[in-house]
């Protein structure tokens, strides 16, 4: 599948990896994504109720972030800078979901390394997903204007600032992003509209290292995500196109989730891969990565000084992914996942008649 726009809530990467289009009509066995809905039966339980065929594109409110032009009266929206965005991001996603190439992950000195462009996706993730109606958060709209308030308080300021851009900033911009921000700012759409959109767009441009107006995303970053820490790369041991009974990550809306105590975040990048984090535990940033895999010899790897290779147990991974998908269900009206509901089920049955495949190593064990 193509790289294509208006799918703009996941980035493209998370698109590709989470629903496949090419087997969506295939046998039911063949299939590697399926979506499901998550709802609250009369007792207050979660329900999940699963469909056929994967979504096409992800839920997002229409029209979220369309303004009105001033000078012409029509409608224009801020799609193609979205996915302009996405389209950089996959890039390094794949490195790591197709190449395992992780010691890029070290490389933090290097201007817009790939650790960065990870804690920005997980940060705009946030923004963007307050516009989803597929997550659960009922104050989306109140904490988006707490994001926005500077922004509204001075919309003055920085409207007659846009209006007066210096060429060589215009220039650094690029003609059609800077064009579309003098043209947000100059919309005669509603104000808390027009600062959302240009919000968004303030966000992209601070994304790929360019000055702006007002600072949102480093703020937001490091309020968020300051002093992270890489403290696992987990692998299921299975091949990414797998399609038998398997552990496997679930995303919703929401992307990423926090552990049950909070000091943990796990952020899935494909169905066979997630990265764990923590946050503001560690006084330095990782020196060497930790690489958890139930079959390291699927893993396209060369180990390293700086790379430590462990073999683990289908259940220490499992545990890993039972965290995940309970931070999809908690905060998702919807998850996408690469398996039926039933073969959760066939899974266990699995274990049950192989425990010494998938419940050995008892600890996870070096691989030199």
């Amino acid at each position: 599948m193509g790289h294509t726009i208006k799918q703009h809530v996941m980035p493209q990467w998370v698109l590709r990896n989470f629903r496949s289009d090419d087997t969506a009509q295939v046998e039911k066995g063949k299939k590697r994504v399926w979506c499901h809905t998550v709802y609250l039966d009369e007792n207050k339980q979660n329900i999940i109720k699963e469909y056929p065929l994967p979504i096409a594109s992800v839920g997002v409110a229409k029209n979220c972030f369309s303004l009105v032009d001033g000078e012409t009266g029509e409608f224009f929206d801020i799609e193609q800078e979205l996915s302009d965005y996405e389209l950089r991001t996959s890039g390094v996603f794949n490195c790591f979901i197709r190449n395992h190439d992780f010691s890029l992950l070290l490389r933090i000195e290097e201007t817009g390394s790939s650790l960065e462009t990870i804690v920005n996706f997980m940060t705009i993730q946030m923004v963007l997903n307050l516009h989803n109606p597929q997550h659960k958060y009922d104050d989306r709209e109140f904490f988006f204007s707490i994001l926005m308030k500077n922004l509204k308080e001075n919309f003055l300021e920085v409207k007659s600032a846009i209006d007066g851009m210096p060429d060589d900033v215009l220039k650094l911009y690029g003609r059609e992003f800077s064009e579309k921000i003098v043209r947000a700012a100059n919309s005669t759409s509603d104000r808390d509209q027009v600062c959302k959109v240009l919000f968004v767009l303030f966000i992209l441009a601070e994304s790929k290292g360019l000055p702006v107006l007002v600072k949102s995303l480093s703020v937001l970053r490091e309020h968020l995500f300051g002093g992270i820490y890489i403290e696992g790369i987990y692998h299921t041991g299975y091949t990414f196109d797998s399609v038998e009974p398997r552990p496997v990550f679930v995303i919703g809306p929401n992307v990423f989730s926090r552990s049950i105590e909070g000091n943990l975040i796990y952020l899935p990048v494909a169905h066979n891969l997630a990265f764990g984090f923590s946050v503001r535990k560690r006084e330095f940033y990782n020196s060497d990565l930790t690489i958890y895999s139930a079959n390291p010899e699927n893993l396209n790897l060369a180990t390293k000084n700086k790379i430590k290779l462990f073999k683990v147990s289908h259940d220490f991974i499992d545990n890993i992914v039972g965290h995940v998908l309970m931070g999809a269900v908690g905060n998702s009206s919807t998850i996408y996942t690469p398996h039926e509901c039933a073969d959760v089920e066939r899974y266990l049955a699995l274990q049950v008649e192989n425990e010494d495949i998938f419940y050995l190593p008892k600890n996870p064990e070096r691989v030199i």
